[in-house]
């Protein structure tokens, strides 16, 4: 998994591939928010991949 901080880009890497059978995440993490929003940025992330 790759993790970004999301910038002023209007466009953000949130997508899974496969490769040679692997699965492979990019997730992009607001960093602007305060941290209990973070957390459940990171949390879901945990639910879903973890």
């Amino acid at each position: 998994m790759l993790l970004y901080a999301k910038t002023d880009e209007v466009v953000y890497p949130n997508h899974e591939y496969k490769m040679s059978g692997n699965s492979i995440a990019v997730r992009t993490l607001d960093l602007d928010k305060d941290f209990p929003e973070i957390r459940k940025q990171l949390d879901g992330i945990v639910e879903k991949y973890f």
